[in-house]
């Protein structure tokens, strides 16, 4: 493996961008990181253009095309089939792997053009991921020629060594860890809280996170009667992610959206060993495993997200045993380090069978 040379083209602000790229360095790959926006990562080879808006992407499509080859790669991995495909068409290089994100093939591809472009990168892709078998199947039904070329492979996450208790005290603590967007369901979470709290007084919500909502959720929270019940924390950088989620008993996820193709936030508090509460929607029951690993609603359903938190906050041993399995179902199944295994083993075996036979 010693030299292997991939450019992966991708946003360098992005955290999931950022883990791929320093797992597969410690895995023994060099890799060359092509962004548009976003700062360079330290210790790596960046080629970042300066981010204007979407526009930007057909803009600078030669210049990354060129900084992409005079690295002379083994493989060119690009994530997200949208902009950062079009760079990966430019370039023309084989083999390329595609890996679909969820907004990429669900919403950025609803206009006509843009689902043309989509579906010409997932066809020049010699193999493409998916983090979820939910988005799988969307994709192969986007691009069919997909269907013999896919992987599953998940965004991963760290696993503790132990499983965390649930913290003492009588306080219920809720956590939310999501940008304060629409699709995310904040608003629906703080009217369902508002009708919880009545048999649930002792409950407290923390919302993490901020966005272009976060001032009229604060104005709701207050109008609901609220105040001393939810704390607005602002965002959580990566490193303190659990930490914030272990002091709180479970967390919610009432999205509203289909392209909530995943739910890494679920992943991440399963290895707190905390239950979730999700909407049943898109790819989150893969990862939310209802009356296992916690509890599914209706999307926008404020009734039963509030009977689901009442009936988990009234429930300490539900909590726990929640809790317990979903770290159990977590570390067995999205081990962060199983699926830089898959992406290492994906990524020799296309360098490898290239090599072999260059004009396939």
């Amino acid at each position: 493996m010693a030299g292997r040379r991939v450019v992966i083209f991708g946003w360098a602000q992005s955290v999931h961008v950022q883990r791929w790229v320093q797992g597969l360095k410690q895995r023994g790959f060099e890799i060359k990181l092509v962004s548009l926006g976003g700062k360079p990562l330290a210790g790596i080879d960046n080629k970042n253009f300066p981010y204007g808006g979407k526009w930007r992407y057909p803009l600078h499509a030669l210049q990354a095309a060129r900084a992409a080859t005079a690295f002379k790669p083994d493989l060119v991995h690009v994530h997200y089939a949208g902009g950062f495909g079009l760079w990966g068409l430019v370039t023309r290089f084989h083999p390329t792997l595609v890996s679909v994100w969820g907004a990429d093939i669900m919403e950025s591809a609803a206009p006509p053009i843009m689902r043309g472009l989509v579906r010409r990168v997932l066809s020049h892709a010699i193999w493409v991921t998916a983090t979820s078998h939910f988005l799988a199947d969307i994709c192969s039904t986007l691009a069919p020629v997909t269907k013999n070329k896919l992987s599953v492979i998940p965004f991963g996450v760290a696993i503790p060594p132990i499983c965390s208790p649930l913290p003492a005290g009588d306080t219920i603590g809720i956590c939310f860890l999501k940008a304060h967007r629409a699709k995310y369901g904040p608003d629906l979470l703080i009217r369902a809280l508002a009708i919880s709290a009545r048999s649930v007084p002792n409950v407290s919500l923390s919302l993490a996170g901020q966005g272009e909502m976060t001032d009229d959720l604060k104005k709701l929270a207050q109008t609901c009667g609220l105040g001393e019940h939810i704390r607005f924390t602002g965002f959580i950088p990566p490193e303190k992610v659990y930490e914030f989620i272990t002091r709180h008993h479970f967390m919610v996820m009432p999205s509203v959206s289909e392209s909530e193709s995943f739910g890494v936030a679920a992943l991440e508090a399963g290895a707190c060993g905390r239950a979730v509460i999700a909407s049943r929607i898109g790819g989150v029951p893969e990862v939310v495993r209802d009356g296992y690993t916690g509890l599914l609603v209706s999307p926008g359903n404020v009734t039963q997200l509030a009977e689901a938190i009442t009936r988990l906050a009234c429930d300490h041993g539900l909590m726990d045993r929640f809790g317990r399995t979903a770290y159990e179902h977590v570390k067995q199944q999205y081990d962060w380090e199983k699926s830089l295994d898959a992406m290492a083993g994906l990524y020799e075996r296309l360098i490898d069978e290239t090599k072999k036979n260059p004009t396939v």
